[in-house]
């Protein structure tokens, strides 16, 4: 079982970030396109606050929930069940998904025609 779970957890982090560029560059492309047929992104005003706002405290909390596990992890099982390279991936992944959050929250394809394949 020892590093099968660390080499999972290293692909699926790479697709996350695969995945978020992928989104970045969509919205960046239909942002564009808006621009150029004179049409703007329409956002609740209030909505968009709240965005921004809870943004940095949902990526915050998904990183310090990484730390503690990955704290805990070193404390308690040290090696015996999973490996360096199974934690080392498992706040990869953590960190990637932080990382599509930030990316589909700052680039958001609402009011948008986006067209992308997910």
């Amino acid at each position: 079982m020892k590093y099968y779970l660390g080499a999972v957890c290293l692909l699926m982090g790479a697709w996350l970030v695969y995945q978020a560029l992928a989104h970045r560059r969509a919205v960046l492309g239909a942002r564009e396109r808006a621009a150029a047929q004179n049409r703007e992104q329409k956002i609740h005003q209030h909505l968009e606050g709240m965005r921004l706002g809870l943004a940095p405290l949902y990526v915050m909390g998904i990183l310090f929930t990484g730390t503690v596990l990955a704290a805990i992890w070193f404390v308690v099982d040290r090696e015996r069940v999973f490996s360096v390279l199974d934690i080392l991936g498992f706040l990869m992944v953590l960190a990637a998904y932080a990382f599509w959050m930030a990316v589909r929250i700052q680039y958001s394809p609402i009011g948008l025609d986006v067209k992308q394949t997910e």
